[in-house]
């Protein structure tokens, strides 16, 4: 395994990176892959834990369940977001990009937290899209007593947290124009 991740670590490196950014380098691919397998187990973990606890018919108790499937969604928008960056490239501490002249989004240490951090909104988010079907639709007992639409609802929600809450941000900037 670990000839693997140095074979790899050198192809990603490429020719023409200075020898001073191994390490670096080296640090980044551990940190994009540890956050990788962090993110995947608490997707799994959550999915099936708030899976299990929607079965339950006690109103509390279905939250938790879609904060953990939220929470499951999100994670998958951040590790969808963190894959596109880990093969665009890295920027190493200095500023400089590896491979040289990478473009777009690509790692760097900076945004690291961010990627733990975000399934945290959908864990928000999810039972207040519940909470609002809930309340908004007229037959929303078809919907609070489905299993499989609670999960579905909660799961896309927390996949598009961090745009519900960009695009609540903007549409509060319009009507207050703050």
């Amino acid at each position: 395994m670990t000839d693997i991740a140095e074979a790899a670590d050198a192809a990603a490196a490429g020719p023409g990176n200075a020898p001073e950014h191994d390490a670096e380098l080296r640090s980044l691919h551990t940190a994009a892959r540890l956050i990788a397998v962090a993110l995947t187990v608490a997707i799994v973990v959550a999915f099936v834990a708030g899976y299990g606890i929607l079965e339950r018919p006690e109103g509390l108790t279905k939250m938790v369940g879609v904060g953990l499937i939220g929470f499951a969604g999100s994670g998958v928008g951040a590790l969808v977001s963190l894959l596109n960056r880990y093969a665009a490239g890295f920027e190493l501490d200095d500023g400089a990009r590896s491979p040289p002249g990478a473009e777009g989004e690509v790692f760097q240490r900076r945004i690291a937290f961010c990627f733990v951090m975000r399934p945290v909104l959908g864990l928000l988010i999810a039972p207040l899209i519940v909470a609002g079907v809930s309340l908004f639709l007229s037959r929303h007992e078809t919907f609070t007593n489905s299993v499989d639409a609670m999960t579905l609802a909660s799961f896309i929600g927390g996949l598009y947290a961090k745009s519900i809450l960009e695009a609540a941000k903007n549409a509060f900037k319009v009507v207050f124009r703050t």
